[in-house]
């Protein structure tokens, strides 16, 4: 499958003051790197996902992308096209999906919404009044075409946002938390319509950032995780889980096992962290261990060793959340 994007050692560099008196001429100005020499590569027809504490880069990123702002160094390629010595060529293949509020005009019905937009594409005419039907339809929203915008539910304009992101039926669609501000209800409608109907039935490429991460590990098939501008890991979420850390944990519920036994316990070669709880007759415990083919042996036989029964042994997996918290060091 070929890359459809792809970007080398792309860089962006803000100035800021250093203090107030930089405010005037002559003072010295302080550069700091927002986007950090990102090498990035996201096939054709991928629901990828972009991850990131806030002020990672992730925004930035998207804009150099989307030929918003320019990039300090490095090259973005975009289905071959640069995106900055091609611009004009780049913006003909890219959709982006904006769902600020206040990015359409209220005033105005969603068709004049999506005739306005089409006007600044190109659109006019026939193929205009074609092409607005068909994303009409497409986003469920024909029969509110002619209520004014200020009278749709959340929902419904991030819908409106997704026909204009597809205006252009671009190849490559970013969507900038799509969901945000969403009840489950219309959120889990909108996801469906991103795989199921973008992705899996007109074959596009959607670059989706989000801050909800059980979202990213349900739709996409690759995620990039950012931090200080940084890629610090990319692939798919079971290679994220496996990059963060190769040791097991796993959770057990033993009776009749003696409160000393616990000392003994944590003395087992290759266990890395052990918590107990006991509820009434019941002792649990929560188990990190280094190699489970040769600890988890040794601590059931020591277990039944010291009069324990085992009620119950479960692997625990990690989720994409804990993954991400230690990878990005966030602290609760």
């Amino acid at each position: 499958m070929s890359n459809i994007i792809e970007t080398f050692a792309l860089t962006k560099r803000f100035s800021k003051a250093t203090n107030y008196r930089a405010l005037f001429r002559f003072q010295r100005y302080e550069d700091f790197t927002v986007v950090d020499a990102v090498n990035l590569k996201i096939r054709q027809g991928e629901l990828f996902g972009l991850l990131g504490a806030n002020g990672a880069g992730k925004t930035t990123l998207i804009k150099i992308l989307c030929t918003l702002i320019l990039p300090s160094e490095g090259q973005a390629l975009i289905d071959g096209q640069d995106v900055v010595a091609n611009c004009t060529a780049v913006r003909k293949l890219i959709g982006l999906v904006d769902t600020q509020e206040r990015s359409f005009f209220w005033r105005l019905t969603a068709y004049q919404n999506l005739e306005f937009f089409a006007a600044l594409y190109g659109l006019k005419g026939q193929d205009a009044t074609a092409r607005i039907a068909e994303l009409l339809d497409l986003v469920g929203l024909s029969d509110y075409a002619d209520r004014r915008v200020m009278g749709y539910s959340s929902g419904m304009r991030q819908k409106l946002a997704m026909a204009r992101g597809l205006l252009t039926m671009p190849k490559v669609i970013f969507l900038d938390e799509p969901t945000r501000s969403l009840d489950p209800v219309s959120a889990h409608e909108l996801r469906g319509f991103i795989q199921q109907t973008l992705v899996k039935q007109m074959g596009r490429t959607v670059i989706l950032v989000t801050h909800r991460l059980e979202e990213a590990e349900e739709l996409c098939d690759r995620v990039a995780i950012m931090k200080q501008g940084k890629i610090i890991a990319c692939g798919a979420v079971s290679e994220i889980k496996q990059h963060v850390t190769a040791r097991q944990q796993y959770h057990l519920r033993v009776s009749h096992l003696p409160p000393s036994s616990i000392d003994g316990l944590s003395q087992i070669p290759g266990l890395v962290q052990i918590q107990s709880n006991q509820t009434h007759s019941m002792l649990n415990l929560d188990l990190v261990l280094d190699d489970e083919s040769v600890t988890l042996p040794l601590l059931l036989r020591f277990i039944i060793a010291q009069g324990g029964d085992i009620q119950h042994c479960q692997a625990e997996s990690l989720s994409l959340e804990k993954a991400f918290v230690k990878l990005v060091g966030v602290k609760n």
